[in-house]
């Protein structure tokens, strides 16, 4: 799965917002880039601990198979009901047609719902919200096959929803950047909407907001709580893809690798600045038995022994298509 939309990569990096920071430059190769300029962000990330990658863990869901056998992009955890919704795609599709499968934390299916024209499944945040179940996707998909805005839609099983549909509310962010592929997380320890988007060439970033300013489409630089520029890439990142994030607190971590091995998971903190990272591309080797092993997907699961770390594989087995799901439990 690659969710940048451009074989193009660079260097070009920016810097951070947080309180009392209005502007923000970076150097790269001895020369200033153009200053960010925007409203003060309201606070930051408060301490957290921070997820042992080498640390013990779980393999709840083995080789579960989804609705369609479709190829699973991303998941994400109702905390409440304990249940997951898998987000799918078709292999080779570019239309945007997407599967959601929801299940419990076992695998198991309980139900699904169609998405028509949303875009590539990359992330998906699931909240339940007023007696429903709200799910936060890409939306719109471009000619590239991926989202272009952010939707907020409740899951109703059985349903077709297409891309106008009026039950879809948009919440994209609106922070002065061309906001290309949003992706959106929430992360339940602080109740936050997290999105990881494109500004350009090799610049990515997370922008994050109180889920209560997020529900009700409060998504501007006023509101904002901490921009965090991600790590570039490069030539490195073309043959690793990038496969979904997650945060917890602090802190956000990145799942990226290609189709086999290895897959890589890496800790930013969302209080830092620039480029830089906790732990730089730790190699996973969680599922390396999977045939057709390609990272898809990672969720903050609250479960009843303690939050985990969790991200997932797709693998193949004579074209039947299965989700597995791994976690980390243990703090640094």
């Amino acid at each position: 799965m690659s969710t940048d939309g451009s074989a193009k990569r660079a260097t070009s990096r920016r810097g951070f917002l947080k309180t009392g920071a209005g502007v923000a430059a970076a150097v790269v190769g001895g020369a200033a880039l153009p200053l960010f300029t925007a409203s003060p962000a309201s606070a930051v990330v408060p301490d957290s601990p921070r997820f042992k990658l080498d640390g013990s863990g779980g393999n709840p869901i083995w080789k579960k198979p989804l609705h369609a056998n479709w190829v699973m992009q991303s998941f994400g955890y109702d905390n409440v009901h304990r249940h997951v919704y898998f987000l799918q795609t078709k292999t080779g599709s570019t239309n945007g047609d997407l599967w959601v499968t929801q299940t419990d934390t076992g695998g198991n299916q309980l139900g699904s719902m169609a998405l028509h024209g949303f875009g590539h499944g990359v992330s998906i945040a699931v909240e339940p919200y007023g007696g429903q179940v709200h799910l936060w996707t890409e939306w719109k998909t471009s000619a590239s096959g991926f989202g272009t805005r952010i939707g907020r839609f409740p899951f109703v099983n059985g349903a077709v929803l297409e891309q106008d549909d009026p039950s879809v509310q948009d919440r994209t962010p609106s922070i002065g950047d061309t906001m290309i592929n949003p992706q959106p997380v929430i992360d339940p320890s602080t109740d936050r909407l997290l999105v990881r988007y494109n500004v350009g060439t090799d610049q990515r970033r997370i922008v994050a907001f109180t889920l209560n300013d997020a529900r009700a489409g409060r998504l501007t630089s006023a509101h904002r709580l901490v921009e965090r520029a991600l790590p570039a890439r490069g030539d490195w990142g073309k043959a690793n893809p990038f496969q979904g994030f997650a945060a917890y607190g602090r802190y956000a971590y990145l799942l990226e690798g290609p189709v086999g091995n290895p897959s890589y998971i890496t800790t930013v903190d969302l209080n830092d600045v620039g480029n830089s990272t906790v732990v730089d591309r730790f190699a996973t080797t969680a599922g390396q038995s999977l045939p057709g092993r390609e990272p898809q997907g990672m969720a903050i699961w609250q479960s009843p022994g303690g939050p985990r770390l969790a991200f997932g594989f797709h693998s193949n087995t004579s074209g039947a298509r299965h989700a597995s799901v791994f976690y980390k439990s243990e703090f640094v």
